[in-house]
């Protein structure tokens, strides 16, 4: 089975995790980037552009990921939560993703353990796209426990 990992990253947290873990894992990895970048300022990016995508539903122009999605079975799509759910370029990101045939894992990772976070974002991304196949990855785990958890699959 071919996979992909597709991630985003504003503070590189899970830039990292996904760099730790694919030196095991040696798969295909692309990075999903805002066309227009946040701000490198903490408050400015969270607290006005990324609540505001959050509050109308604002789903950003993303970069061309330049990788043909179809040619891989699953994706596996990391993201840290950002207000209680996944940062709007992954929205963007589902809505192109819409006609995928493949299976996409979700792994999301948060400041805090509320479970409610995974749900929300499951829920939202099917919404989005309901055609997709959506499976629930880990929420706040560490490298090997993903590493163990992808080869489970």
């Amino acid at each position: 089975m071919k996979n992909l990992i597709l991630y985003f990253s504003w503070s590189n947290n899970t830039k990292n995790l996904v760099e730790e873990l694919n030196k095991e894992l040696n798969f295909d990895v692309a990075r999903v980037e805002r066309k227009v970048p946040y701000s490198n300022d903490y408050h400015e990016c969270a607290y006005v552009e990324a609540k505001e995508e959050v509050d109308k539903l604002i789903h950003p122009e993303i970069k061309a990921l330049n990788i043909d999605v179809n040619a891989y079975d699953r994706v596996l799509l990391f993201f840290p939560i950002w207000w209680y759910t996944f940062p709007m370029p992954i929205g963007t990101l589902a809505e192109k993703l819409k006609d995928y045939k493949g299976e996409i894992v979700v792994f999301a990772n948060s400041y805090t353990n509320d479970p409610q976070y995974m749900v929300n974002s499951m829920r939202d991304l099917s919404e989005l796209a309901p055609n997709v196949k959506f499976k629930e990855g880990l929420f706040n785990q560490n490298t090997q426990k993903h590493i163990d958890f992808i080869k489970s699959l």
